[in-house]
């Protein structure tokens, strides 16, 4: 008669190993790696969604945007940043593009008017996204002759006159790609990512993995692959 006797650390190693391996799933490193991929699925799909917003809330949000270029991806002026990342927590901004296009001219204003007067020169407002965003009053004194359409026409400002503009933009404008950024990711940020697939992807893999034998820098691996075929290195989206 043989006795065999089970050597039950033989077996507790085992499940701690896989025990190991499945908790590294939440482990700091790999939420890094989670929320590099969660900025990017979630960036890309915020901008279109603005751009689409935008259309259809031009009051609100031109100033986002080029002249004439409203929700148009070329014609942004704003980028998504990722500021940082704390035990997979994110923290995303955003900033502002100068303009490069001039301010357009109204037709009525390049015909000369009974003076003889019409406008020859455009500007560039380059911080137009930041100044309408922000909404304060905008107080001036002009170093050359101005000209805008009122309503009765073409208005001429002569230099040195004291300009008051109470709301550049409009009052619309102000903080409304703000307010929309902070409401949008309360709302879609979870549901977007849960509905990416990115979730499923890396707990599908790191269950295959972890079966194989395979341990923690498996598991790390495979997270951080799959953060980097989103762009998880990136830290800007425009």
């Amino acid at each position: 008669m043989i006795k065999l006797t089970i050597n039950s650390s033989n077996l507790t190693n085992k499940l701690n190993e896989l025990s190991g391996s499945i908790k590294e799933l939440v482990s700091p490193i790999v939420l890094q790696e989670v929320a590099k991929a969660a900025f990017m699925i979630t960036g890309k799909r915020f901008v279109l969604d603005v751009d689409r917003y935008s259309a259809q809330n031009p009051k609100k949000m031109q100033h986002v945007y080029e002249w004439n270029e409203l929700g148009s991806p070329n014609g942004r002026l704003f980028i998504i940043e990722r500021l940082g990342i704390l035990n997979g927590n994110l923290t995303i901004s955003y900033r502002f593009l100068p303009s490069r296009i001039p301010v357009p001219i109204p037709p009525e204003m390049t015909t000369p008017g009974p003076s003889g007067r019409s406008v020859q020169k455009q500007n560039i407002f380059r911080n137009k996204a930041q100044v309408m965003e922000d909404g304060q009053p905008i107080t001036y004194t002009t170093s050359r002759m101005l000209a805008f359409l009122g309503t009765n026409g073409p208005t001429f400002i002569r230099p040195g006159t004291l300009v008051n503009i109470l709301n550049p933009g409009g009052i619309e404008a102000k903080n409304a790609f703000a307010d929309y950024m902070v409401q949008w990711y309360t709302d879609n940020a979870n549901l977007v990512m849960q509905s990416s697939g990115f979730y499923d992807q890396i707990v599908s893999e790191s269950a295959a993995a972890i079966s194989n034998g395979q341990g923690i820098s498996a598991v790390r691996q495979i997270a951080s692959s799959l953060a980097n075929k989103v762009g998880g290195n990136t830290v800007e989206i425009k």
